[in-house]
């Protein structure tokens, strides 16, 4: 069998074209990749490169070949050792993310009333990772905003999140019973930095507003108490304590916002090899998810 040393210094060679460049990058020798090189010519049994310049190798067609298939190699290598390890990890939990913060925030805040062990992610998840993180068991159920459905991933649908405003009480806003996005054109908002598919919604959606991107959610706590600037929160986390903390000073007032662009629906998608495991978990959501 091919050492995967030899490999990943056939890769890194194609990418970076040199002797030189590819030993800088691999943290080694020159004549350790020319010795790899030479050892792995010989391995195959085939030249993998040009010569004919004096002190300059490059690539022949068989090389080019090698190391294409390379690259395949070393991922399915490093998918397959992924995938063993994050098995072993996940067998006696659920691990779960999220698109948007909600979902997460709302399990972690009812996280008593599930008899699952959860373990909860609270880093958004990009849509092109989706997939690839299920079938590599990086999680085992992912709130989506769409519903999957292929030979290995299915979705369940969960419930709606839409948001509201906290609005400073004196601002002429806060004697309605109702907002729409519209009229909050013009306003200075303080936001959670990663908000999902919500930045979207709410920059489209509210003209000529401006948004105040705080990453650190203690400080958004505390510029939500002590601030006149209006905040979101959704139904979802409307009763957790953070939300709680930052009306608790009486400062703002809770405005609910309708909106026909107000709405995200939301989906557990998993493996359908994990539906005894993960459905009755969020059959139980379901009912406790906020109406």
């Amino acid at each position: 069998m091919v050492d995967l040393e030899l490999l990943t210094e056939l890769v890194a060679f194609h990418k970076y074209g040199t002797l030189s460049a590819t030993a800088e990058h691999l943290m080694v020798t020159q004549p350790t990749v020319t010795r790899g090189m030479k050892k792995l010519e010989q391995e195959l049994g085939v030249s993998l490169f040009n010569r004919e310049i004096s002190n300059r190798i490059s690539l022949n067609e068989t090389g080019l070949l090698a190391a294409a298939e390379a690259q395949k190699l070393l991922q399915a290598e490093n998918n397959f050792t992924e995938k063993i390890l994050n098995f072993d990890r996940l067998s006696h939990k659920i691990t779960i993310s999220s698109i948007a913060p909600g979902p997460i925030r709302l399990i972690d805040a009812f996280k008593n009333q599930f008899t699952s062990h959860l373990e909860l992610n609270h880093q958004l998840i990009k849509l092109e990772n989706i997939l690839t993180n299920l079938q590599t068991l990086k999680e085992r159920l992912i709130f989506t905003d769409k519903e999957y459905n292929t030979d290995e991933v299915e979705s369940m649908y969960i419930g709606i999140e839409y948001i509201g405003v906290g609005i400073d009480k004196f601002h002429p806003l806060a004697q309605h019973k109702s907002v729409s996005f519209k009229q909050l054109a013009g306003l200075i908002f303080l936001v959670v930095q990663d908000t999902g598919p919500w930045e979207k919604i709410i920059e489209e959606h509210i003209p000529a507003a401006k948004f105040l991107y705080q990453q650190d959610l203690s400080s958004m706590r505390e510029l939500s108490q002590y601030s006149n600037f209006p905040f979101f929160y959704s139904n979802l986390t409307e009763e957790t304590p953070a939300t709680f903390e930052r009306f608790s000073n009486g400062n703002h007032t809770k405005l609910p916002i309708v909106d026909k662009n107000n709405k995200i629906e939301f989906y557990g998608t998993y493996l359908k090899k994990d539906r005894q495991l993960i459905q009755p978990f969020l059959k139980h959501l379901i009912q406790i998810w906020p109406k």
